[in-house]
């Protein structure tokens, strides 16, 4: 879907300089671009993409991105020869409808993950509605991987300060919050109590479901304290060409994610482990649930189960969940009245100026001044945009 990223020119420039994922987007795209086609390049960014299809032969490029970095296509574009190819689209691509389908859709708007915001429900819009008949994807597949691992200082922001700390006090009832809370990682295969195993794969070509749920069984390699499940993903930009940001690979712009267990546990060789991963998109954003089964051994009498979810990392409070409940009936504000001027002043073709004027006299005691009723405006109609 392509939303504003928040990335600054630096982080941009961190994208462009991470290999091997570079050098591979770039085969890929040389490999999927006929002479003359049309491209697509959805979360464009600065437009690296855009530019190299027009380098390796397209004959029109639609570079799509509601960041502010879009402001940079063009400058670039020109620089580099090929401003006359790209038509900049500066907004999300489920909104932008195409004169003619594009014969390659290229696209990284990826997280630490691929189960990340919209990611997956951009790309089969953009199959559904954007790529032609026969058209390529790039990329073409990722897979998720999983081990449980052995790893105390990515699991210690789950023990301090709340099960100790250097003042003395009590701050336990943080503890199950933290442990439900999943966190970047960069780890090495040392890490492993058990052998990796995939538990999903996301072919972009045919997917349709932004949601994982899958049961993985383990056997301890060795003895040592799991502390957690470490997940990555294995990406086929296209066909043989792939990178990597698990385990033994080189770092990327990517990291892994590590799911802390609610408490540390001693695997002996040859003890057994299950998990449950369910990815679940609720309102535009995944939440991460995964159930742990450790089985009877040496140590345990009987299994461990863990229930464990980034929804239980959240703390509510009561007044704010209150107006979510089915049977709540809404109450009507100054602050919805002033919103609904607002938009019917819209409505009636007016400028930014006179909207804020309007509200201003309107409602004098709300707004200081012009200035004051010009931002509330624009932030209002900013919001209708994201």
């Amino acid at each position: 879907m392509g939303r504003p990223t928040g990335y600054d020119i630096a982080s941009f420039g961190l994208m462009i300089e991470c290999e091997p994922r570079m050098a591979v987007y770039a085969e890929a795209l040389k490999r999927a671009i006929t002479p003359g086609c049309t491209v697509i390049d959805i979360g464009a960014g600065f437009g690296i993409f855009s530019m190299l299809a027009c380098k390796y032969g397209a004959g029109e490029v639609i570079a799509i991105e509601p960041d502010p970095a879009v402001e940079l296509i063009m400058p670039m574009a020109q620089a580099n020869g090929c401003a006359n190819k790209i038509t900049v689209i500066r907004d999300i691509s489920t909104r932008y409808t195409p004169e003619r389908k594009a014969d390659v859709i290229v696209s990284d708007i990826r997280g630490i993950t691929p189960l990340f915001e919209h990611h997956i429900a951009s790309i089969v819009d953009a199959r559904t509605r954007l790529l032609a008949e026969g058209g390529r994807l790039v990329p073409m597949r990722d897979t998720l991987r999983i081990a449980p691992v052995h790893s105390p200082r990515h699991y210690q922001p789950c023990v301090r300060p709340w099960l100790t700390n250097n003042y003395g006090l009590d701050l336990s009832a943080g503890h199950p919050y933290a442990v439900n809370l999943s966190a970047p990682a960069q780890l090495e295969p040392a890490a492993f109590v058990a052998q990796p195993a995939s538990f999903a794969t996301l072919d972009y070509r045919t997917i349709v479901d932004p949601n994982v749920d899958a049961t993985v069984e383990f056997v301890a390699d060795r003895t040592d304290t799991v502390h957690g499940l470490l997940i990555w993903f294995e990406a086929e930009i296209g066909e043989r060409l792939r990178f990597c940001n698990g385990p033994g690979e080189p770092p990327l712009v990517y990291q892994q994610k590590f799911l802390p267990l609610e408490q540390p546990v001693r695997l002996m060789a040859g003890e057994g482990l299950t998990a449950r991963i369910r990815v679940q998109m609720v309102d535009g954003k995944y939440i991460w649930s995964w159930d742990t089964d450790i089985a009877p051994g040496a140590q345990r009498a009987e299994t461990l189960r863990f229930r464990q979810s980034t929804f239980k990392g959240a703390v509510f409070s009561p007044d704010r969940l209150r107006p979510h409940a089915h049977d709540q009936v809404p109450q009507a504000t100054a602050q919805m009245a002033i919103d609904a001027a607002c938009l019917a002043l819209v409505g009636e073709g007016r400028t930014l100026e006179d909207i804020a004027v309007a509200i201003m006299e309107r409602y004098p005691d709300r707004f200081g001044d012009k200035m004051d009723a010009l931002g509330h405006v624009t932030k209002l109609l900013e919001s209708y945009r994201s």
